[in-house]
């Protein structure tokens, strides 16, 4: 009995281990992108023999998260186990390119080796010529001192005079070498850092003996049969952002919203020919929901030095007496040696998240996995529209044309840039933020030079007089707008007047020519519409009172 167990083991790892391997490069035929990573969806064709086989998975990314992987298939066979693992290739030799650039790098290596020797060589000379000058100096007949003849001198000095130019000129001469062999060393060192860079960039492209992500999917077959292989996984180095191509063309017609994913991707592998769903979901944020705990409020005990010692004293004597209340609080039992310890799947909830929102893109896009951006447009949309002109003639006097678009919710923005584009004219950048946006989204298509403006100080009723002890100063403005164009239009004109934060000053609006004023904020506002060639003149005066001893700031 006991050799036919033996006997049975025997066949069953034969029968294990001893399994067909088949190699499947797998390629990604479908993405979803999110906001913050990506689920990759790979298929490969696979011919399998009857019994048990392993097929291993390739061309994976290999930044994918093992949790993800799951794996599917199209065939009559079934799926026993799926496995991750990294595959070591046997280390290769570098290809030719690298040998020559590794060669290149080496030889120059040695030049910096010989010209750092060079320099030593200057470095020693210079030691030897200065010792030589400062023996020199340091002689007595140069200095002075004894009392050799004046023809012992005066031959002295002459040699001398010729000994220390022939040793300046040395060191001007060992100088001039030095800086011609540091430069000559820059520019080598220079060229090592581009052949470094370069074969870095080589080894990136190659890199034979990197590792090879594989999935191992172990399944068996009752007989031969051609079937599909399916398997995904999530990354987190892909992802997409929005941007906005806003277009307007007349004032009369609604505005075009052109909607683009900015998709980008360091993954690993290059993706070719992929069908893409751009979705505004977000893996890399947890699901759990929110427990908000009891906020207990209480008085803080203070202790004193005096305190201190009484304090520790009843805490040792009180510490075997508390410590039943103490587990109490904490929530510890009595050990109970015949209870098994809780899985943490006893305390896992199931949490259904909300649905986000989906672009099915039905082209196929290759996107390269250099971590840029490439653009892809996911709809465009015309979205109602009403427009004025925004006037602010003390701080411009000119007329901005607004659009204020309305339905802008039943295409799920997102936050990000807009190119804002005025009959075909490109006019600036705005940013989209749907979480701070109201029903209504304003935005600026630009100057309007058609609509002239002009606001002007009135003097003759800009005053300043002395009422007793105050100061009362009175301000008067004149605001001109004038419609250049065919057609009526809309304008908005914003002013304003002074307001005190202080009781001794007081502001009191004398005219302002049927405007809407703010209280708050002093802005006075009007609102009308201007026929074709019409000018309209808006008046604003208003009177400050203020200690006369006191600098009024007005600006």
């Amino acid at each position: 009995m006991k050799r036919l167990l033996t006997l049975a083991a025997i066949c069953l790892s034969i029968q294990l281990f001893g399994q067909k391997q088949i190699i499947v490069d797998a390629p990604i035929d479908k993405a979803t992108v999110f906001l913050n990573g990506a689920q990759l969806f790979h298929t490969g064709s696979v011919s399998l023999p009857a019994g048990p086989s392993d097929i291993i998975i390739q061309g994976l990314s290999n930044t994918l998260d093992q949790n993800s992987i799951q794996g599917g298939g199209k065939g009559d066979f079934t799926i026993l186990d799926i496995q991750y693992r990294l595959f070591y290739p046997e280390p290769v030799e570098n290809s030719a390119e690298l040998t020559a650039i590794d060669k290149k790098i080496k030889l120059a290596q040695d030049s910096i080796t010989d010209i750092d020797f060079d320099l030593r060589a200057i470095y020693n000379q210079r030691d030897v010529l200065n010792v030589q000058k400062q023996m020199m100096l340091n002689n007595k007949l140069l200095k002075g001192e004894g009392s050799d003849s004046l023809l012992l001198i005066q031959q002295s000095v002459d040699y001398y005079d010729k000994k220390l130019n022939e040793i300046y000129a040395s060191l001007l001469q060992l100088d001039k070498k030095e800086f011609n062999i540091n430069k000559e060393k820059a520019r080598i060192q220079t060229r090592i850092y581009e052949l470094q860079n370069y074969r870095s960039q080589q080894v990136a492209k190659q890199n034979p003996n990197a590792p090879v992500p594989q999935i191992v999917m172990s399944v068996i077959a009752d007989a031969a049969v051609s079937a599909k292989v399916e398997v995904n996984y999530l990354t987190y180095n892909a992802g997409w952002y929005a941007t906005y191509d806003i277009r307007a063309s007349d004032i009369s017609k609604p505005v075009d919203l052109a909607y683009k994913a900015n998709i980008w991707q360091t993954s690993g592998i290059d993706w070719k020919d992929v069908k893409l769903t751009c979705s505004t979901g977000n893996p890399t944020l947890g699901n759990n929901l929110p427990q908000l705990t009891t906020w207990y409020l209480g008085y803080y005990n203070y202790y004193y030095g005096r305190d201190y010692d009484d304090l520790n004293e009843v805490q040792t004597t009180a510490a075997e007496s508390a410590k039943g209340d103490v587990d109490s609080y904490l929530g510890n039992k009595a050990l109970d040696e015949d209870k098994r310890a809780a899985g943490s799947e006893q305390y896992t909830t199931q949490v259904q998240t909300i649905a986000n929102v989906e672009f099915d893109i039905n082209l196929k896009y290759s996107i390269p996995n250099d971590g840029k951006g490439h653009i892809v447009a996911l709809q465009t949309k015309q979205l109602p529209s009403t427009y004025n002109y925004l006037i602010v003639p003390k701080l411009d006097q000119s007329a901005f044309l607004i659009a204020r678009i309305t339905d802008w919710e039943s295409i799920s923005l997102l936050p990000g840039n807009a190119n804002i584009y005025f009959n075909n004219t490109f006019v600036g950048k705005t940013a989209i933020n749907p979480l701070t946006l109201s029903d209504t989204l304003s935005l600026s298509l630009g100057r309007d030079n058609s609509i002239e403006v002009k606001r002007t100080q009135v003097a003759d009723k800009s005053t300043d007089r002395v009422i007793g002890t105050n100061n009362r100063k009175t301000m008067a403005f004149e605001i001109e707008v004038r419609n250049g164009k065919t057609i009526p239009v809309e304008i908005v004109v914003k002013d304003h007047i002074p307001v005190s934060q202080s009781d001794d000053i007081k502001v009191e609006l004398i005219n302002k020519d049927n405007g809407e004023l703010e209280e708050l904020s002093g802005i006075v506002t009007w609102r009308q519409k201007i026929k074709p060639k019409e000018a309209k003149k808006y008046a604003l005066e208003f009177e400050i009172t203020y200690p006369k001893n006191e600098p009024l700031s007005l600006y």
